[in-house]
């Protein structure tokens, strides 16, 4: 199949991670993908294999660009996939010039809030619509879009993302952790919506009102993506600085997953998050917000609790850290459950979508 993907956005946002990892793998089985990203992107950093296109700075001039790198009229049919709203709303009303050159559009919506202009949703000039979550499919619906035109693909994660770089001892050591306690880890970010301020309060309810004893054999806590000057004033009112670690941005957060006993994500708002797919494909028990999709994905492998209730996330990590033995069947759910959120499954039911849309339209897939 011929495929353009098309992305707005200039970052490697998590969204546009996903859309990496599905041009990667169409690649890998023999299909024609061009990639439009805005010239400077920061996603180009982490291909060098990909077919990069650039798409223009004025957005007056991307269906040029991009009706030049599909096939001519009448010699080929094309998908064109947009990801983030700037390029679905161009996709929605450059897709109703394309119908008769054989061309199907698709949409993506990855985010769980009501968009502010349903009209991007009802355009004909989109063929579907890929939601990443039921929960965000449930928004769709709610405006209006059909179940014919809509599919959910959850994202999926690619092995080398769950490979560390470096030994756990080494990782120990850089974080100064004493042996044989528990640990609990997060990868998050210093937007409040990622919960960090709930996670450190209700760390320290778990560990006792006043923080805990300052010996090392207690549970300790890792939180990576945050700033951590941002943190440690809070961590030293709550008295827990000697039991957290704070880590900045890593390239591979599989360094740090391997040395933990569960993965906790307090977010206040998901659809479906990278970071909680990362745990439970590296195999571990979770503890997470009740929020968007992320009930999807917490399914007989760890707790769920309402976003940004301290004691009732403070009463799941007691829970988690108190009992082995459920650590471990929840760590095997976490393993049987890990196939499906593969790179490999997500572009085969992009595949199966594709060829289904075509076939629709009356086009071939060849």
């Amino acid at each position: 199949m011929r495929i353009l993907l098309v992305t707005s956005s200039s970052t490697r946002s998590g969204g546009a991670r996903q859309a990496l990892y599905l041009a990667e793998g169409l690649m890998e089985r023999g299909h024609q993908v061009t990639f439009f990203t805005p010239r400077e992107s920061t996603l180009r950093t982490l291909s060098d294999t990909m077919r990069w296109a650039d798409l223009p700075a004025s957005p007056g001039r991307w269906k040029a660009a991009l009706e030049a790198a599909m096939p001519p009229p009448g010699q080929g049919s094309c998908i064109v996939q947009a990801f983030h709203n700037k390029a679905v709303k161009r996709l929605a009303w450059h897709g109703l010039f394309w119908r008769r050159r054989g061309v199907v559009c698709v949409g993506y919506r990855g985010v769980v809030y009501r968009p502010g202009n349903p009209l991007t949703y009802w355009s004909p000039g989109l063929d579907a619509f890929v939601a990443n979550s039921h929960a965000c499919a449930k928004v769709l619906r709610r405006m209006g879009v059909g179940e014919r035109r809509l599919a959910v693909i959850h994202n999926g994660i690619p092995a080398d993302r769950l490979a560390p770089r470096r030994g756990a001892d080494a990782v120990r050591a850089e974080l100064d952790l004493p042996a044989g306690t528990t640990l609990l880890g997060c990868v998050a970010g210093d937007k409040g919506v990622k919960g960090v301020d709930p996670l450190l309060r209700a760390f320290a309810l778990a560990c006792g009102q006043d923080g805990g004893t300052n010996a090392d054999d207690g549970p300790h806590l890792i939180v990576v993506g945050v700033t951590p000057g941002r943190w440690q004033p809070l961590c030293a009112e709550l008295g827990i600085a000697h039991r957290v670690r704070l880590v900045e941005h890593s390239n591979c957060v599989a360094d740090y997953l391997q040395l933990l006993d569960a993965f906790v994500l307090p977010s206040l708002s998901e659809s479906m998050p990278n970071t909680l797919l990362e745990a439970i494909c590296s195999g571990l028990p979770v503890v997470a917000s009740r929020v968007g999709g992320v009930p999807e994905l917490v399914r007989g492998n760890g707790l769920l609790v309402p976003p940004g209730d301290v004691p009732a996330l403070a009463d799941a990590l007691v829970t988690v850290t108190g009992d082995a033995a459920l650590r471990a069947a929840w760590a095997e759910a976490s393993r049987a459950l890990a196939p499906e959120f593969s790179t490999g499954a997500r572009v085969t039911r992009f595949e199966t979508l594709y060829r289904t849309l075509l076939h629709r339209r009356g086009l071939s897939d060849a």
